[in-house]
């Protein structure tokens, strides 16, 4: 009977075919569907700028960033089948066709050279570009073109054997141009008085393509290549040993010195992408994700470590070889748990467990087999009792055969693997050898600080064993609520045992005994699906739909941070882990890395095709995660590096009012314009650009303002720009990208956009029409001022005039009245009186002359004034008039003015028409008093015949009281006012009202 060490070891050799698997790069196919022009591509060329043409059967692509710009014949090209790129030393670009002869690019204008130009044939296969030249290889044999004046010389001197001289290749050796063609051999170029000639360098049959690599000179042959060494290769001497089973079209050299070779059988299904090793050609297609068997093309990009490969009938595809990420196919086995012993990887998946040695390759498994029959063995040799659902176990069916065994998780404790599954518990050492086995069934196990072992059961509580062969433990019950139920996960501090629940939240394990966070008040959370701690001894707890939380628990419980469900792109999070200062969250649309509130996105671009993560481990600095198939080992310290972001951004297309503009209006391959100037009726843009620089192009987001001061537009994922209607005026389109990748947002000013206002709304316009504007309002301001003061003039010379006369209109009749008195007192030789009377006129004559000069004069002057006129009144008359001045007490006299001569006429009204000569005690007053703080009121009261005068003298008395009020009036006050009260036998009272 065999040993149970040479059964594993027989099963192990067997199993070592099954368990091989490789590593796969991440890599990306273009065709149509993504952009370009056709499927077959016939070339692929990196310019000095690092940017990928493309040539296909049905025109040319420019490649930046996963995003093509198209050229064809409407655009200048040739003919649209471009078998050949190159660059010369001037930055011009090279397009060969298969019947369109060679296009040359200057980055604005397309110049075709054909048989016109004297090609010896437009079917062009091939271009080399050294020195001031381009080397064309036609099916007639080469031409030579001058890369300044395009003027194209045809070399002599070999006629060829099979009736064309297709030309597959050039390179240069030694500083001379060398070039193979497909039925004739290797041929060299020389100078013979100053004219190209041809010469032979040796005759042989099919050399489809060359690869210059190390001195050694690897050429295309029908089934497989030919191996030169180079001197030998120019002298004719014998080639190498042939290896290989396709034939080779292109070659390349990565920054590994790892050589490729793009191969098409054409007859057959040899071809795919070939590495070169040892003399022999190791197909990789299916590792680097290639599924074409037709490839004619492949470039490297040293820059950003990239290989490009061209089909004939499926695009080009992308390989990133920068092996950040890295996913190995596990023969299709589903991954179910990992766990590292030593140096050893150790790989739970769905048929045993397998020993990964450093270079991630099998070293040992243990199968299905070992494990169903260790726990046949068991069943039969325990004298021990089997659990039962009796006891308050989960009772194991012991008749699952081991193709029907599920494994649940491995962990690792002190020196020991322990396996959980459907057919029990298995204890493990680190040699990979089975040690102990128990028959309990359960999900999720543990062990507390003290190595006491937990069990987690179904719906019935928690057991901590003392003694687990012997099934001693102590049993937490269901009932109680702070026995964990519903567990998913269990973690280990310095401390404490942490166990999370999908229902019940937080439990801790401390001294003995579970507590639950959730009964106790302390944390609210219920549901938990992922635990895990940082390099801090923080705890992270995730729900599967939930947010992230980090939680202090050293010394009192405190939640430090929240991760809203809302930051984190995906729906459902499927592990968790940490990473020095980072969260590594993985979602359904990949890994989540979150440091200090900026996320970052690894998904499928970068690598991570496989989104069904079924578990995850940090091993070192490497993240290994498993999947349904296989899995992926992740560089974190690569991974959480500071990344390549967008370098610049260029605009390839610019359309106004939806019309492109034309190529000779705007360089969409060199765009050195910084302002854009349109005017107003062309004011709708669309904007195509280009983000430079970056490799993974679907983590880019944008959005764009149009000025520092505006609000930015919401994040979209297109690279394009709509912006109808524009105002007139100055604007500076900004882009801010935001890149998922590399967790950062950069801004560019892509365009100065100036649209120019209508001429009625330019600036010129408005500064003319407002200073015309002005002039006229000044003009008709200055005209109306003019005659307004004209007019203030004329009606204040009318008023000084109308006031004058009024004022003077007293001075006739009393003139004569005074002239009969003095004749009277001369006549009587009362010489004495007439000199008394004589001065006394003088005196009011004076004054006259002096008030009616003035506008205003105060009451004191007018009273002195009305005295003198009384004075001479009076000794005019046989019956004198008495008469007092009465001011009240708040008035001012020598500071209050009135208008000048204001009561003269109605005092002389009162002489004149008041009293007769038998009038008994004729007599009158004039009163002053405010009758408010603005309003002085005089009165002119009498004793005289009141009515009865007023009936004889009407049109006297309205003259005079018109002509006051029209004085009043002139006085531009509205508060003046007379008013005359006439009694029947008391007299008459004057009242006026003045504003002072």
């Amino acid at each position: 009977m065999l040993s149970q060490s040479k059964i594993t070891f027989c099963v192990y050799l067997l199993l070592i075919p099954i368990f091989s698997f490789g590593q796969y790069f991440p890599s990306r196919n273009y065709t149509t569907t993504e952009g370009l022009p056709n499927n077959a591509v016939r070339a692929l060329f990196l310019d000095s700028k690092n940017v990928l043409w493309i040539g296909t059967e049905n025109g040319v692509s420019r490649m930046e960033n996963g995003m093509f710009t198209n050229l064809d014949e409407s655009n200048g090209l040739g003919h649209n089948s471009c078998w050949d790129i190159t660059e010369d030393t001037d930055g011009n670009i090279w397009f060969a066709s298969y019947s369109g002869g060679v296009t040359k690019f200057d980055g604005t204008k397309f110049t075709v050279l054909n048989k016109n130009q004297k090609l010896p044939s437009e079917r062009v296969r091939k271009l080399f570009s050294f020195k001031n030249k381009i080397y064309a290889g036609t099916e007639f044999g080469p031409a030579i073109i001058d890369i300044k004046t395009n003027k194209v010389v045809v070399p002599t001197g070999i006629l060829p054997q099979f009736g064309v001289f297709l030309v597959s290749d050039f390179f240069v050796f030694n500083d001379q141009i060398y070039f193979s063609t497909i039925n004739e051999g290797l041929f060299t170029i020389v100078y013979k008085d100053n004219l190209p000639v041809i010469q032979t360098v040796f005759r042989h049959k099919f050399l489809y393509g060359l690869g210059v690599y190390d001195r050694i000179i690897y050429s295309g042959n029908k089934g497989f290549v030919d191996r030169f060494e180079i001197d030998d290769f120019i002298s004719d001497k014998k080639k190498l040993k042939p290896f290989g089973n396709s034939i080779v079209w292109d070659f390349t050299e990565d920054n590994q010195s790892r050589l490729y070779a793009a191969a098409w059988g054409v007859f057959d299904l040899s071809g795919g992408l070939y590495t070169i090793s040892d003399d022999k050609m190791i197909d990789i297609s299916e590792s680097y994700g290639i599924t074409s068997k037709n490839l004619l093309n492949v470039v490297y990009n040293a820059k950003k470590n990239i290989l490009y490969v061209g089909s004939k009938d499926n695009g080009i595809y992308e390989v990133q070889l920068d092996q950040i990420i890295n996913y190995y196919n596990f023969n299709n086995q589903s991954i179910i748990d990992f766990e590292s012993v030593k140096r050893e990887k150790i790989i739970l998946h769905q048929n045993g467990i397998t020993f990964l040695n450093d270079e991630n390759t099998p070293s040992k498994s243990i199968s299905l087999t070992d494990f169903k029959k260790y726990e046949n063995d068991f069943i039969k040799k325990t004298k021990s009792k089997l659990p039962t659902h009796a006891d308050g176990y989960y009772e194991l069916d012991y008749n699952i055969p081991e193709n029907k065994i599920d494994f649940y998780e491995i962990l690792k404790h002190q020196n020991s693997l322990w396996v959980t599954s459907n057919i029990g518990i298995f204890e493990l050492n680190f040699d990979g050898k089975i040690m102990g086995y128990s028959p309990i069934h359960t999900y999720k196990i543990g062990f507390t600080n003290d190595n006491k072992f937990i069990e987690t059961i179904p719906y019935g509580g928690v057991r901590v064993y003392d003694d687990l062969p012997h099934l001693k433990a102590r049993h937490f019950s269901e009932f109680d609520k702070h026995t964990p139920l519903d567990i998913v996960k269990i973690l280990n501090t310095k401390q404490k045992t942490y166990l999370i629940s999908v229902f019940n939240g937080l439990f801790v394990h401390e001294k003995g005994q579970f507590k639950s966070y959730l009964t106790d008040g302390i944390w609210n959370e219920k549901k938990f699906k992922h635990i895990t701690k940082n390099n801090k001894g923080q705890l992270i707890l995730a729900a599967e739909f939930g947010d992230v939380f980090v939680i202090d628990d050293s010394k009192s419980f405190k939640i430090l941070k929240k991760i809203s469900k809302k930051e984190i792109i995906g729906n459902t999070i499927l592990f968790l882990e940490t990473y020095k200062d980072y969260i590594l969250i993985g979602t359904e649309k990949g890994i989540n890395i979150y440091k200090n509130g900026i996320i970052r996105l690894i998904d499928k671009e970068q690598g991570l095709k496989d989104s069904k993560i079924t578990t995850s481990q940090i091993f070192g600095n490497n993240l290994w995660l498993g999947t349904q198939k296989g899995f992926y080992t992740i560089d974190l310290n690569r991974l959480t590096a500071t990344q390549l972001t967008v370098s610049e951004i260029g605009i390839s297309q610019i359309a106004i009012n939806n019309i492109p503009l034309k190529s000779s209006e705007y360089k969409w391959f060199r765009y050195n314009s910084k302002q854009l100037v349109t005017d107003y009726k062309h004011n709708s843009f669309s904007i195509d650009f280009i983000p430079k620089g970056h490799p993974f192009p679907n983590k880019l987001k944008f959005r764009y303002r149009l000025d520092n001061d505006n609000r930015w537009s919401p994040y979209s994922e297109k690279t394009n720009l709509f912006l109808p209607y524009l105002p007139a005026g100055n604007y500076n389109v900004m882009i801010e990208v935001f890149d998922m990748n590399a967790g950062k947002s950069k801004i560019f000013n892509i365009l100065q956009l100036y649209i120019q206002p209508p001429f009625w709304l330019s600036w010129w316009f408005i500064t003319l029409l407002s200073i015309s504007l002005l002039v006229i309002l000044l003009l008709i301001f200055l005209r109306m001022k003019r005659k307004s003061n004209e007019k203030i003039m004329i009606q204040r010379r009318i008023a000084e005039t109308k006031l004058e006369a009024l004022l003077s209109q007293m001075n006739p009749h009393f003139t004569f009245n005074a002239m009969n008195t003095i004749q009277s007192y001369i006549s009587t030789n009362e010489t004495k009186d007439a000199m008394n009377y004589i001065s006394g006129f003088a005196k009011l004559i004076r004054k006259t002359l002096e008030n009616s000069s003035k506008q205003k004069i105060t009451i004191e002057e007018e009273i002195e004034y009305l005295e003198a006129y009384i004075k001479i009144e009076n000794k005019r008359l046989q019956n004198p008039i008495d008469y007092e001045i009465i001011i009240s007490d708040e008035i001012e006299a020598f500071l209050t003015e009135i208008p000048t001569m204001l009561l003269q006429p109605f005092v002389e009204n009162v002489f004149v028409h008041a009293f007769t000569e038998s009038s008994v005690n004729p007599k009158f007053a004039i009163t002053f008093k405010m009758v408010s703080e603005t309003i002085l009121e005089c009165k002119i009261i009498d004793n005289g015949m009141g009515a009865k005068t007023a009936k004889r003298n009407k049109l006297h008395q309205s003259k005079g009281i018109q002509l006051t009020k029209e004085r009043l009036s002139l006085l531009d006050s509205k508060n003046n006012s007379v008013e005359i009260d006439f009694t029947e036998n008391n007299g008459t009272t004057v009242t006026i009202l003045l504003a002072v």
